[in-house]
């Protein structure tokens, strides 16, 4: 680092993890410009985090995080000098930021939250947050609540971030105020941010594809808005870690990736040319974990362990590895250059990765579970393929009530869309009709937990522009009025006030809307005029 600041954790204590971390930005009275700048640079968040990183304080992290996985955290952790109040902030800063700096663009970067976040709110709830740390401190408290999918923590962030700017302008020198003010008003900002991501979506969208959950309704919009906020486009999916695991699926049939056998990586390490009783190979990951089957996630971690830096190499120069990283970047980067990494996520990364495509890619052309276009008969077997054969005027789909089947739809639609040139407006708002039906029918619609089924159709005139959408489905009939929103002075308080604005949105899109419940079906008919 510059300026003479620690880059390194000397020992396994609180102090040391504070130092490293924190450096000169101890205090309120510390925050300096040039102390925010350095500590936002080391953090990679905040106004200031748009620089290099250090590989050193990389490394530093790095060395913790293995050593984590080596000894297990009750481990780790068994200094009772970690249930200090210093130990206690020092060691959530190092499950929660640590392993998002090590291992981005994997599932492996959000492990650690279903601990952290509960930590902190329980300091919050218990009042040690104000207790036992001053401004700077607390901010690493709060941090947690911020990363949670969690819509109640996520208010709990922004009620103690909002009193934390507060606290951190009135505890400085007037000719500090300005800085201060800057800094925790734009992370104020942030944490609104991803609370209303929570509000809008129940997750974060930008960690579907590291996480292999396929996109719901809106949130591929949300991923190709250029407002998007930026922390968003921080972690692109990593392609070793698909890559390896796509391998995997093709050396092992049945692969389940949660339980992944002794005899699942043999094979795949004899596919290298790695013999599995080798002592540089990662068999001994059993034995760390104490089981016959490991999560992909937990081999991956040991995969890239130093000792194990060879094998790992090896397997990675695999061509069935090459050929399926690079097919990997192909899914994540724009224009056909496979640089890795990607220069910019802004300008170089595509902005709503095909989660779908990547895990069919991953899984060799399989899906796990039942997919988009299957449906579960009474007896738990799945039907064909309910997509009828693509005509030049109508496309027709069968779908289930889940809502994984919106992807599948939309690239269907996008097809549709395409072979009728649709401009870009009508393309936006037939796919947002589309959609925001299908999430109403899905999330309202039933009041069992059964399979139902969807019937989407669209017929196009080309002669006169004009789309018609047919759906049809089993679920609860629809209010008078459901398609109009009418905003009060008490509508934000209401919970169904995103809904009622979805439905609304329809209304306004389209030319002409029809609407019958007959015989325990719902048979609802859009009519767009299409521009040429």
């Amino acid at each position: 680092m510059q300026n003479g600041e620690n880059d390194g954790i000397a020992k396994r204590s609180p102090d040391s993890v504070l130092d490293f971390w924190l450096g000169r930005l101890r205090t309120a009275e510390d925050a300096s410009r040039e102390n925010w700048q350095q500590g936002m640079l080391r953090w990679r968040m905040g106004p200031f985090a748009r620089g290099a990183e250090n590989p050193n304080v990389l490394q530093f992290q790095r060395d913790w995080c293995e050593q984590m996985h080596r000894e297990g955290l009750d481990r780790f952790f068994r200094d009772p000098v970690w249930d200090t109040p210093k130990g206690f902030l020092a060691k959530l800063i190092v499950l929660d930021q640590f392993p998002r700096s090590v291992y981005r663009g994997t599932a492996l970067a959000y492990t650690n939250d279903r601990l952290t976040a509960p930590l902190s709110r329980k300091a919050c709830e218990s009042g040690r947050d104000f207790a036992e740390y001053n401004a700077i401190e607390r901010f690493w408290i709060y941090v947690p609540l911020a990363h949670a999918e969690d819509l109640k923590l996520q208010e709990l962030a922004i009620e103690k971030m909002s009193r934390w700017s507060v606290d951190l302008i009135a505890d400085v020198p007037p000719h500090r105020r300005r800085i201060n003010q800057f800094v925790s008003w734009s992370i104020v900002k942030g944490a609104i941010e991803h609370s209303e991501a929570l509000l809008l979506f129940d997750r974060f969208p930008h960690r579907n594809a590291a996480l292999q959950r396929p996109h719901r309704g809106g949130e591929p919009r949300y991923l190709t808005d250029a407002m998007r906020p930026l922390w968003s486009f921080t972690q692109p999916p990593d392609p070793d870690y698909f890559a390896l695991l796509g391998a995997l699926y093709r050396t092992e049939n049945g692969l389940d990736e949660s339980r992944i056998t002794r005899d699942a990586l043999a094979a795949l390490l004899r596919a290298a040319g790695v013999s599995p009783d080798d002592p540089a190979a990662p068999m001994d990951v059993f034995d760390l974990v104490g089981d016959d089957v490991v999560p992909w996630s937990v081999l991956y971690r040991h995969l890239t362990l130093p000792e194990h830096a060879g094998t790992f190499d090896i397997l990675r120069r695999m061509p069935l590895a090459i050929e399926l990283t690079n097919s990997v970047k192909s899914l994540i980067l724009k224009g056909g250059d496979l640089t890795w990494p990607p220069r910019s996520a802004k300008h170089s990364l595509e902005p709503a990765i095909d989660v779908a495509a990547l895990n069919a890619l991953v899984r060799g052309g399989r899906r796990s579970g039942s997919t988009a276009g299957e449906i579960a008969d009474g007896s738990g077997r799945h039907g064909d393929d309910r997509r009828e054969p693509a005509s030049e005027l109508s496309l027709g789909l069968t779908v289930r009530n889940d809502s994984r089947e919106l992807e599948l739809v939309a690239a269907a639609v996008d097809e549709f869309a395409d072979r009728h040139r649709f401009p870009q407006q009508d393309r936006f708002q037939v796919q947002l009709c589309i959609e925001e039906i299908l999430v109403y029918i899905v999330e309202h619609g039933y009041d069992d937990a059964g399979t139902h089924r969807i019937e989407i159709r669209l017929g196009m005139n080309d002669e006169d522009r004009c789309l018609e959408i047919r759906t049809v489905d089993d679920g609860r009939e629809l209010e008078p009025g459901s398609f109009m929103f009418q905003p009060g002075p008490d509508t934000i308080q209401e919970e169904s006030v995103v809904d009622g604005l979805g439905l609304h949105l329809v209304r306004t899109y389209v030319d002409e809307l029809k609407y019958r419940h007959e015989n325990g079906r719902n048979y609802l008919s859009l009519t767009k005029r299409i521009g040429s």
